[in-house]
């Protein structure tokens, strides 16, 4: 599944809790807490190390302050 995320489009994940990176050998874990109908679920993604640090960058503006 491909997920784009930018101002454009509405938001899949319209409120993340938290994101955490696991190391997974040759990839990295990404975990985002994100609330869906009240309930908070966990949403794990594997991703290439290039991969997770861009995603990183393209959460930064919604991350909670």
């Amino acid at each position: 599944m491909t997920v784009k995320i930018d101002s454009t489009e509405p938001n899949v994940f319209p409120y993340v809790e938290g994101v955490d990176v696991h190391d997974a050998g040759r990839n990295a874990e990404v975990i985002l807490g994100t609330k869906i109908e009240g309930e908070l679920i966990p949403v794990t993604i594997k991703l290439s190390y290039q991969q997770a640090e861009a995603l990183a960058d393209l959460l930064e503006p919604f991350r909670k302050s």
